[in-house]
């Protein structure tokens, strides 16, 4: 994204349009008074940004039906829907996801792409884009911005992206935005999953969340109190070296090709390389390392095939040891599981949900088990990485001086 210099002051002003901004999202319409009363901002400086965001199309007045006001109607501010544009796109390993969605998140259309491994991947995310917006622009407005969400890991002070276990080309940002005129912004899925189940998902108004993504990377981050636990270069906690016992003569059948010692890491006993191990041990079959493989242990559950449900269990089990020590260091009150398992989730989760009941250290802690609202291509999720620079006020650098 393109970055101007800005004095402290606009640097403020920006930031305070993003909080009025974000109060006028959350209440849908909220008249001025309510939002200097919410915001704490005097109702002349209410009344200054909010004329900011009206001229710059991202808000507009709106008239209070049933008002029992005497004189003239009140009016009201609310998002608006006739300018501002933006596309949430998400990159997997099979498929490029593009959605056009207005400011409320309303998405206008979406398609979606099988990945081309002929073309270099810059080049396929660059001409899919491109061609979504041809194909679309009967009712395509103004871009505010496209965010691209990677189904992998961003490491920022490594600078290093990858999909799935394919290392990216680092520069993936800069080669995109050179060719667009709208900020490119790229974003880690686990993050912006994370984002949005807490604040519009089945997470939203809980305060103490253990959140646990499990697929060709394991992602876990911790809501305590209100604020998520974070080290100084991430989000997330980095568990794939967390060493479990074995809980299953299963422990000791994979992971073969890592010295004995690694051979107990949690990412060698529960990620998708250790389930397509488990699949090929006790399954047979012909199919590639993908999601391909996963749904057909999943087919196989479903008709209670034996060595499948040993396969369910003992995830499920490695899975509840880890969740046990952090329930009880954390006293979590949900915990919030998102994996390829869940068309199983009878299953897994009735499994994991008996194994870490029986472990916590009180008869009294109550833990939830709740699994995410979005799918994985829900554009929500994407979203969440131009709401939080909506919020910050970082998008309205460009439109507002």
């Amino acid at each position: 994204m393109p970055k101007i210099k800005q004095d402290g002051a606009n640097r403020v002003n920006l930031q305070h349009l993003g909080s009025v901004y974000r109060l006028i999202e959350q209440f849908e319409l909220i008249s001025r008074i309510d939002l200097s009363k919410i915001s704490g901002f005097a109702p002349a400086s209410i009344t200054n940004l909010t004329r900011e965001l009206i001229h710059s199309h991202f808000v507009i007045e709106r008239a209070v039906q049933n008002t029992i006001v005497r004189g003239r109607p009140a009016v009201g501010i609310c998002l608006s829907p006739f300018y501002w544009q933006y596309l949430a796109v998400t990159l997997s390993e099979k498929s490029l996801d593009i959605s056009l969605c207005e400011l409320n998140g309303k998405q206008l259309r979406q398609q979606l792409y099988s990945l081309d491994k002929t073309l270099p991947l810059e080049s396929f995310i660059s001409r899919g884009i491109s061609y979504f917006l041809q194909q679309n622009s009967d009712i395509t407005q103004h871009i505010l911005a496209c965010s691209l969400c990677i189904l992998g890991r961003i490491d920022k002070f490594e600078k290093r992206v990858y999909l799935g276990a394919e290392e990216l080309n680092p520069d993936l940002q800069e080669v995109l935005q050179s060719e667009f005129k709208f900020p490119i912004i790229v974003a880690e899925h686990f993050a912006m999953w994370t984002f949005a189940e807490s604040h519009l998902g089945n997470a939203i108004n809980s305060n103490n969340v253990i959140f646990l993504q499990f697929d060709d990377a394991i992602n876990i981050s911790v809501l305590s109190e209100g604020k998520m636990i974070k080290n100084e270069k991430q989000k997330r906690m980095n568990i794939d070296n967390v060493t479990l016992p074995k809980l299953s003569e299963l422990s000791d059948k994979i992971a073969q090709d890592v010295p004995e010692m690694e051979r107990h890491y949690l990412y060698n006993q529960v990620s998708n390389k250790a389930i397509y191990q488990l699949v090929d041990l006790l399954l047979p079959n012909q199919l590639p390392n993908d999601e391909s493989k996963i749904q057909f242990l999943c087919e196989q559950a479903q008709q209670n095939q034996p060595d499948a449900i040993t396969i369910i269990h003992h995830l499920a089990d490695n899975v509840s040891y880890l969740l046990m020590y952090l329930t009880n260091i954390f006293a979590s009150e949900k915990i919030m599981i998102n994996t390829r398992l869940l068309s199983v989730k009878e299953i897994f989760l009735q499994r994991l949900a008996d194994k870490l009941q029986d472990a916590l250290l009180s008869d009294e802690q109550q833990v939830e088990i709740i699994t995410s609202k979005f799918s994985w291509n829900d554009p929500t999720i994407a979203s969440s990485a131009i709401k939080q620079q909506l919020y910050s006020g970082e998008l309205f650098s460009e439109h507002i001086r």
